[in-house]
């Protein structure tokens, strides 16, 4: 019996480039769609914030009342006192009021971390992952969102009262750098462990 030799080809330097440029760009094109998407959905949710308020508001309430609920968790003085509406030059803005270990806190629009939940479910909707994974680690994913978003308001609450000189700090940097790595880390190690799975 004869063997049969037959060497597989040896790629170019140039097949090679090739071949990466199309396993990049087809990693990539999930993330550009989501990012597209990502645009759309912020640029409505914020118009609808400064018009109607039928679907925004939805953010602003369930970051006060999770906020509200992880206060009395933690034993944290908390009172909730209701929607306001405030002028800013031409546009009404809604939000509600908080008052966490007696600090007065206003609950905009941009406090409720809305950006995140979008990103993290246009991430997911564009993953390369099976349909269940997708609605069950992309509701984990939002409920997490949520609770630290949420967690971040009560300690924001504490930190005003008993450091004012950080809060705007912590409210204005730090969290967003932290959330930025939370919500990418968070769906990297996701999209390695299902994808590897798949």
């Amino acid at each position: 019996m004869k063997r049969n030799n037959i060497r597989p080809k040896r790629l170019t330097k140039y097949e090679l480039k090739s071949i990466k440029r199309k396993e990049l760009i087809g990693h990539l094109l999930p993330l550009a769609k989501s990012f597209g998407v990502w645009i759309v959905a912020v640029t409505f949710v914020a118009w609808d914030y400064t018009s109607f308020r039928w679907f925004s508001m939805f953010f602003v309430h369930l970051t006060t009342y999770f906020s509200y609920a992880i206060s009395k968790l933690f034993l944290i003085p908390v009172k909730l006192l209701g929607s306001n509406t405030d002028i800013i030059t031409t546009l009404k803005v809604n939000y509600d009021i908080i008052i966490i270990s007696n600090y007065l806190m206003k609950i905009e629009l941009e406090c409720s971390a809305y950006h995140a939940y979008i990103a993290a479910i246009t991430l997911v909707a564009f993953s390369a992952w099976k349909r269940n994974d997708k609605l069950f680690f992309g509701g984990l994913f939002v409920v997490i969102l949520a609770i630290l978003n949420s967690f971040r308001i009560v300690m924001l609450g504490v930190i005003g009262q008993k450091f004012p000189a950080f809060f705007n700090v912590v409210h204005d940097y730090i969290w967003n750098i932290l959330l930025v790595i939370i919500l990418w880390g968070f769906w990297e190690f996701l999209n390695n462990r299902l994808t590897k799975i798949s």
